[in-house]
């Protein structure tokens, strides 16, 4: 397999064309990925003859019985960072599997104003099944993790939610504004991390903004109106609406005061 090895790391590192890769592919080789599987040497050729491997640059790595290769973006590329592995038979390539590798932590970004398309999936979070979680800490330090219904978009750069009675939110907050919040949309692959400052609305306006607009079902829980109103400044919004075999869909990082 050194072979192949040194064969594959040549062509990732120089554009080649499907033409290039055939040469070391098995007829029933396999290209794997997290959204699905291509068979047959020519499509998979096919799918290898692309410039996306070309914008990395890629070094084998040391792994114990694997041959993986690591491709990582170039500063100010366009490519996403990438691992593949791959297996043979009789000096063929018989299975590439490829995955994204986790980017490095980014700095800057751009200004705290979300998008209407961004928006609507947060207003439409529970009526979609994509309840979001919240997470606070108490007063004594523990964290808390909970799936929020009422959740909406009070503006750009601002969510509001409503507390029930008795829970212990609404101390929290007051005592530690810090929150963070999570989306995740599994069909369309969407996934979205927030984190803010939440404080009490105390003006009847806001509270009734946030009552009525929130669902129903969540209404039901509260036909005395006894809950408490919150406001969650946001501070950091990153994430992405989805994925397609070339990495993120219009991926975000918002961030107050950029």
């Amino acid at each position: 397999m050194s072979d192949i090895a040194e064969t594959v790391l040549s062509l990732l590192q120089k554009p080649s064309d499907a033409a290039a890769w055939a040469a070391v592919l098995a007829p029933d080789a396999t290209h794997e990925i997290l959204g699905g599987t291509i068979e047959g040497r020519d499509a998979v050729a096919a799918r290898l003859g692309n410039d996306l491997f070309a914008q990395l640059d890629w070094e084998r790595l040391d792994k114990p019985g694997k041959i993986v290769f690591a491709g990582r973006a170039r500063p100010g590329g366009t490519g996403r960072s990438l691992a593949l592995t791959i297996e043979g038979k009789d000096g063929l390539v018989t299975r590439f599997c490829q995955q994204m590798l986790t980017p490095p932590p980014s700095s800057g970004g751009t200004p705290m104003v979300m998008s209407d398309a961004l928006r609507e999936r947060i207003d439409t979070a529970l009526a979609e099944k994509h309840a979001m979680y919240m997470a606070y800490v108490d007063k004594e330090g523990r964290p808390h993790l909970s799936m929020r219904g009422s959740i909406l978009t009070l503006g750009p750069d601002s969510l509001g939610l409503w507390a029930r009675a008795g829970g212990g939110m609404p101390e929290a907050v007051a005592d530690n504004p810090n929150v963070a919040l999570f989306y995740r949309d599994e069909v369309a692959r969407a996934m979205y991390q927030i984190t803010g400052r939440a404080r009490i609305a105390e003006d009847e306006a806001t509270r009734r903004r946030i009552y009525d607009a929130m669902p129903v079902v969540e209404q039901r829980h509260d036909f005395a109106e006894i809950g408490t109103a919150i406001v969650v400044d946001l501070d950091l919004v990153t994430g992405w609406a989805g994925f397609s075999a070339t990495g993120q869909i219009d991926p975000v990082r918002l961030v107050r005061g950029a």
